[in-house]
């Protein structure tokens, strides 16, 4: 094939300019048809993988209905104690792709007399809207960008409470957060009984109103964008207490868009 130079007398005729721009597009459809290959094909991979993990899972938990027995044929470990109350281990979806809805169980019965996780508690993915059985965790705590509305009886984490960017309205028992308590973005409204924080706590775009039982707070206190000012705490705080209020960053916020177009997720009521 034959390359002539282009000179800069000819650089601006309409014939170069056509040609420049053709082969522009011509290598844009080029990238868009690997891009549309590349999403094409991990969406193939991933769903065999799925599959593959599904199955594997599935031959695990065959012929097993009582809640400990499945717990436990999925590594995670159970003790129950005189009321029948049962303590994990630790608390996880049954796989890296799998739920416990993929494996065909309700997860609220599977949770239903779960008292204690003692080590760390992570319902990402979960299909669950309430943990009201869970009194105690360990290890760390993440609801991080699920349903979970209310946790009544939680009374004590032992390292990081990540609840921000969730839908909790309610921690009425919690008491104690062993290190740091992250609750931004949140529909809380009170905490009428923590006393303890053992580093930041930070409830940033929130509705929150009150922490009458509050007592010391090992790091910073962020209510920046909340109904409360720095008088509000009264508490030992080790750290500083913001309180801004920075109109960048919007009190009412709208995470619909992590579920689906029915949800409506409305912070700050």
């Amino acid at each position: 094939m034959r390359i002539e130079n282009i000179s800069n007398s000819n650089i601006d005729t309409p014939q170069v300019k056509s040609q420049q721009t053709n082969n522009y597009n011509y290598l844009n459809d080029m990238d868009q048809d690997r891009i549309d290959h590349n999403v094409k094909y991990a969406a193939e991979q991933n769903k065999k993988m799925h599959a593959a993990e599904l199955s594997s899972l599935k031959s695990k938990v065959e012929g097993k209905t009582e809640t400990a027995e499945i717990f436990n044929a999925l590594g995670i470990e159970t003790e129950k104690d005189d009321n029948g109350k049962l303590s994990l281990s630790h608390y996880k979806q049954p796989g890296n792709m799998v739920t416990f809805k993929d494996l065909g169980y309700d997860e609220s019965k599977l949770m239903e007399n779960v008292k204690e996780i003692k080590g760390d508690a992570n319902f990402q993915k979960t299909s669950l809207t309430s943990i009201d059985s869970l009194e105690k965790v360990g290890g760390k705590l993440d609801i991080t960008f699920t349903k979970v509305k209310s946790m009544k009886n939680l009374k004590e984490v032992g390292t990081i409470a990540q609840c921000n960017n969730s839908l909790i309205e309610e921690l009425p028992s919690l008491k104690t957060v062993g290190a740091m308590a992250q609750l931004s973005n949140t529909r809380i409204k009170e905490l009428p009984a923590l006393e303890t924080v053992n580093g930041n706590l930070d409830l940033q775009n929130t509705p929150i109103e009150k922490m009458p039982a509050l007592k010391t707070v090992k790091g910073d206190v962020n209510i920046i964008n909340t109904k409360m000012t720095a008088k509000d705490v009264t508490a030992d705080v080790s750290g500083k207490v913001k309180d801004k209020k920075d109109p960048v960053l919007p009190i009412k916020t709208d995470y619909s868009y992590l579920w689906d177009n029915s949800d409506r997720v409305k912070h700050n009521k």
